[in-house]
């Protein structure tokens, strides 16, 4: 009799044990995707400004050189006026 019951407690220090075991592979399951979560939209973010800069970069470098072209184009028609 003695025997069973060690051997159920034994089982059932088992069962628990499997459980917290399970239990600490879903939780840090759970981790990792909030991890990888956190780190997509920190990347989603990152890439947004980047892509925002280098559009508003480049409308004013594209601003900037029209103003140059009418720049040159009014000096080349003074000079030919002067002539």
């Amino acid at each position: 009799m003695s025997y069973n019951m060690e051997n159920t407690t034994e089982e059932q220090i088992l069962l628990s044990e499997s459980e917290i075991d399970e239990e600490e592979k879903r939780l840090r399951a759970e981790d990792s995707r909030k991890q990888l979560k956190a780190i997509l939209i920190t990347l989603a973010i990152i890439l947004t400004s980047f892509l925002t800069f280098t559009y508003f970069f480049f409308n004013y470098i594209e601003e900037k050189a029209e103003e140059y072209k009418k720049q040159q184009e009014q000096e080349v028609q003074q000079v030919e006026a002067q002539r």
